[in-house]
């Protein structure tokens, strides 16, 4: 390799890490959003939801690659990225006003909507009021508590409306670097803030789980007999499917370990061994009363 051949190599790497450290603040967003709102998706739970997306896109008639995705959410748009690399690229994720868009009728073509939606404020309730007019499938990562604690006025039961995917280890949420103020955060603990040049700042402040509907495709009940009769609908192992959300079980999560999707699992084995690497060095006889807490994974 030459010299200017290494140069070029810095440059294009340089560049490439100064657009992701700056993807959180490189566009002033069209909308008032409340900073704790600020977390994309796990790439992880994205590779839990291809098979029902695929399911989606077969019964459509359609590639996987053709099919029409629609966040109305815009964050940073790490979204579409994580899509992309599943093979899935038409995905509509843009810095816009949602709400504005719909009332000025500008809803992009989509075959399904896929979203992590704010929880402050209505948002949860102005989502499902857009929904029952849409006449599209729905797949939405919700907090497991969140339809028992915040009702929509225009909804029943969740589980009317739901059928629900749970994971087999909890989601970790990344934010943007720059979009959210390390607000009570002492420089200790922001420095152990466990960081990705391309996700950003971790954090799990709860655990979640998809809400699916697949209406007008399938029924969600039609769904949920086909993935357990496991036919033509296979999910990612460890993945579960249920009727009602009263079905799953509560999630304990202790001592996660995150799957490999690439981006995300940096960082895990240096921390297995730094872990091992203390107990090696405890002193003789100190107990430490059973198995050594792991701390938080957030």
């Amino acid at each position: 390799m030459t010299k200017s051949q290494r140069k070029r190599i810095i440059s294009a790497d340089r560049k490439a890490i100064l657009a992701f450290k700056s993807r959180g603040t490189s566009a002033v967003l069209p909308f008032q959003a409340d900073p704790d709102d600020h977390c994309e998706t796990s790439p992880l739970a994205y590779t839990h939801i291809a098979p029902l997306l695929h399911f989606i896109a077969g019964r459509l008639g359609k590639k996987p690659c053709d099919l029409e995705i629609y966040d109305p959410y815009y964050c940073a748009g790490g979204m579409v990225r994580h899509l992309n690399k599943l093979g899935f690229q038409k995905v509509h994720n843009k810095c816009e006003d949602f709400y504005e868009v719909v009332s000025q009728k500008r809803v992009p073509s989509h075959d399904v909507v896929l979203t992590n939606p704010p929880y402050s404020g209505d948002h949860f309730d102005r989502l499902l009021a857009f929904l029952e007019d849409n006449d599209k499938p729905a797949l939405l990562l919700l907090p497991e508590h969140f339809s028992k604690s915040r009702k929509s006025s225009s909804s029943n039961d969740s589980n009317d409306k739901f059928c629900f995917l749970s994971p087999p280890e909890r989601y970790h949420y990344w934010t943007p670097e720059g979009m959210r103020p390390a607000l009570g955060l002492d420089e200790k603990k922001r420095k152990k803030q466990h960081r990705n040049l391309v996700l950003g700042s971790r954090n799990s402040p709860f655990a979640s789980h998809w809400f699916v509907c697949m209406s007008p495709v399938v029924t969600n009940d039609s769904f949920v007999s086909l993935v357990k009769n496991g036919g033509e609908v296979q999910l990612v192992e460890g993945c579960c499917i249920h009727n009602k959300q009263e079905s799953i079980l509560p999630t304990a999560f202790k001592g996660t370990i995150v799957q490999s999707t690439g981006e995300e699992n940096n960082g895990g084995k240096k921390k297995r061994r730094r872990r091992n690497k203390k107990q090696t060095n405890d002193p003789p006889g100190d107990d430490h009363g059973g198995d050594p807490k792991l701390g938080p994974l957030g």
